[in-house]
């Protein structure tokens, strides 16, 4: 008989028990395996066009082309492609109180195109373990010699 007159399984379980292990079996498989396919990454080359504004000019001289980023203690495989420094711009205003831009004279600001992989994960991008989209203002440009927060103003996604 397959369930005894004590309600057991072959004589070993009974069968509430065997339904509750059961559920919580499959609870712990839905948890463990949700999100799977949206979950796993995909390696792609990408470049990320950013800001540093109103550098001071010794800071702005620690960054050259050819830097690698540094992310958690180590350095990532994301360089630096292309570096301009210009005058930061400022705002004045004329003796009329219209506002105007002005060049500062001393500050500087640095556009830089940072290129490397990225990895996407559901819809989200990551580059050097940052995410990355056009208009993010907290973004860090840290190397060896130079950390500074900028604002990427472009994010271009190749295939590898």
């Amino acid at each position: 008989m397959i369930i005894d007159d004590k309600g057991r399984l072959f004589g070993l379980i009974n069968i509430i028990d065997l339904a509750v292990l059961l559920l919580v079996v499959f609870v712990a498989f839905g948890f463990f395996y949700r999100d799977r396919d949206a979950g796993t990454a995909e390696t792609r080359t990408a470049a990320v066009k950013v800001i540093c504004p109103y550098l001071r000019p010794e800071v702005a001289a620690q960054i050259h082309e050819g830097d690698q980023l540094l992310a958690r203690g180590q350095l990532q495989p994301v360089y630096v492609t292309e570096l301009r420094v210009e005058k930061a711009k400022d705002m004045g205003t004329t003796s009329d109180g219209e506002l105007l831009l002005q060049e500062h004279p001393f500050r500087k600001d640095v556009y830089l195109t940072l290129e490397g992989p990225v990895s996407q994960t559901g819809a989200e991008l990551y580059m050097a373990g940052q995410q990355i989209r056009a208009g993010l203002e907290d973004y860090i440009v840290k190397t060896q010699f130079f950390e500074a927060k900028g604002e990427i103003l472009e994010v271009r996604v190749s295939e590898r």
